[in-house]
């Protein structure tokens, strides 16, 4: 009797503690719906689910419709503009989309089309993209006025402007979102590396910080029940271009944060449907170094180049020494970004020459100096606003902390000074700064907001870059020459943000002859190689890619000014859908 009654309150005991077993999750579902060779961005579900839009184009970027059942897609754009964020009315009959001006000075306009294509009608100007309410009765967009960036709201047709936020004119804005119960409006905004998304009341007042990344973002979306988002994020990336861009929740007080998506592919621009369902972009890249002549015409020096590397980790912003006999790199081979040095001319010797392993720590551009001695790189943390610059030996030694408030590094022709720009506070102009390696003061070269330096081989002009108009997620940007480096300078060249590339910066670099700055400008969904006389005149176009291509921030030229090594990304995007990822 006592044995029984010691194992019934065992029994019971072990039943009473059980757990039960969690309800098991259906498989995510993964569903591939285009199939274009190039880059399928930004899709968007309509409201009655049965169709996807999106923007794709090898030159010119337009507007596409799928419906879900199947059948190939429907081109809605066909002039000559380039159409981004396509977004759908609430009742499914009609678009909207964003296309930018030519003219740097102007913003861009939000035109709406019928969902079976026709003629399109201006509904506003606006720096990016808009997003209708869910009732269908209000519009929310940015605009520029009196130079100041605004968040407004306004009727479907456009009329009855209210302005929900004035917010700081030294970011990019892009991708409003209503808030499934129309409560709140969403936007990202960013620059260089520091991207983050907020919302607002739609009755106005300050905006609330939701992600706190502080990292390279490439869109969101609410959850079906507005409790959060889903974003794409380059968090967890060790290289800073071009990074792996994978998708992540959050909760709007900002806690929960839960990574849904890995591996090499990326995830971008996700869209949440009203069943929860999951659609974005899918990028897969390939990377490596390339050695381009840049004397025959584009599509000539594209078949005579000859490839420098043949890896399938990054390889990124090839630096060559003096004498062209090694090739400094960034690559995340190992599951880290550092640097590596290649030995040229046919030896293909490989060594790495920095051990970073800190998760948290991003490695980026090398630069070899002109005598040789160093080589300077740059590394960021996510919770700072900027970054160290660094300077290292050639074969690995005596690394050093040259500054904790670098980037944009360029060197004098003596090699003696190291130019950089520190990333600047809200509010405050960019500046050029030149440290002395060797130890000494540093000098405050320019302070009218310019960046992205290229000193003369003869160190009597600069060249520098000027951030000017802001549309959707990039800069406009001009090109500019002053002789003295601290003197009036001379406008060289303007270009719209969409001819310029989105989060892998812009710095010309100027060949050893003298004669050339080489450009890296974006046509449609390609990245092309672009000279520009240092002495003022038209560009020279002297890549031609054809396919999407991206050529990771910065390149380096052959010491006798008749090549240009290049680390080239080919790129294709399809627009996927990913059921029960939200579960």
């Amino acid at each position: 009797m006592i044995a029984a009654m010691i194992i019934a309150g065992v029994l019971a005991g072990y039943f009473a503690t059980r757990r039960v077993a969690p309800a098991a999750r259906a498989p995510v579902v993964f569903q591939q719906l285009t199939d274009f060779v190039g880059m399928e961005e930004s899709p968007a579900i309509s409201p009655d689910g049965k169709a996807v839009a999106f923007s794709s184009g090898d030159g010119t970027p337009q507007v596409w419709v799928r419906l879900l059942a199947g059948g190939p897609p429907l081109q809605i754009t066909r002039d000559d503009s380039p159409h981004f964020f396509p977004r759908w009315a609430p009742d499914s009959a009609s678009l909207i989309y964003f296309s930018p001006s030519p003219n740097p000075d102007e913003q861009g306009t939000i035109f709406e089309i019928p969902a079976l294509g026709g003629t399109p009608r201006r509904l506003a100007p606006s720096i990016s993209g808009g997003d209708f309410s869910h009732d269908g009765k209000r519009l929310a967009y940015f605009r520029l006025s009196e130079g100041q960036v605004e968040l407004v709201v306004t009727d479907r047709d456009s009329s009855n402007l209210r302005r929900l936020a004035r917010l700081p004119p030294d970011y990019g804005y892009c991708c409003t979102r209503w808030s499934p119960d129309d409560r709140l409006v969403a936007y990202q905004r960013g620059r260089i590396f520091d991207y983050d998304v907020f919302a607002v009341s739609a009755s106005g007042g300050d905006p609330q910080r939701i992600t706190r990344d502080y990292k390279i973002l490439r869109g969101y979306s609410w959850l079906s029940d507005g409790s959060g988002i889903v974003y794409s994020s380059s968090r967890g990336t060790t290289v800073l271009y071009l990074p792996t861009m994978n998708l992540w929740s959050v909760k709007l007080d900002g806690s929960g944060v839960r990574q849904l998506t890995f591996g090499e592919a990326s995830y971008i621009d996700p869209d949440v449907d009203s069943k929860g369902r999951l659609f974005a972009s899918r990028v897969r890249t390939e990377f490596n170094i390339w050695k381009f002549p840049v004397a025959g015409s584009a599509i000539e020096n594209v078949r005579r180049a000859v490839p420098v590397t043949h890896q399938t980790a990054h390889v990124q912003t090839p630096s060559l020494s003096p004498g062209d006999r090694e090739l400094a790199y960034l690559s995340d081979s190992g599951g880290h970004g550092n640097l590596w040095v290649m030995k040229l001319g046919g030896a293909d010797e490989m060594r790495q020459i920095t051990f970073e392993q800190d998760s948290d720590v991003a490695v980026g551009v090398p630069v070899w100096s002109p005598d040789g001695r160093n080589i300077t790189f740059f590394t960021r943390r996510p919770d700072t606003l900027n970054g160290d610059q660094w300077l290292v030996s050639p074969d690995g030694s005596n690394r050093r902390r040259l500054t904790n408030d670098g980037g944009w590094a360029a060197w004098s022709p003596d090699g003696k000074w190291l130019y950089i720009s520190p990333l600047a506070s809200e509010g405050q102009a960019s500046k050029i700064i030149k440290l002395p390696v060797d130890g000494g003061d540093a000098v405050v070269v320019r302070t009218d907001d310019a960046l992205g330096s290229a000193p003369a081989p003869d160190g009597r002009t600069l060249y520098f870059v000027r951030q000017i108009s802001r549309v959707g997620r990039g800069w406009g940007l001009e090109i500019h020459a002053a002789t003295p480096e601290n003197g009036p300078s001379q406008l060289l060249a303007r270009f719209p943000a969409w001819r310029t590339p989105i989060s892998i910066l812009f710095q010309p670099v100027v060949s050893p002859d003298g004669k050339w700055l080489v450009l890296t400008l974006v046509d449609g969904s390609t990245t092309n190689l672009y000279l520009l006389p240092t002495k003022g005149g038209p560009l020279r176009q002297i890549t031609n890619f054809g396919s999407p291509t991206v050529i990771a921030r910065r390149v380096s030229w052959s010491s006798d000014s008749v090549y240009v090594y290049a680390a080239v990304s080919r790129r294709d995007a399809d627009v996927v859908l990913l059921t029960n990822l939200l579960q």
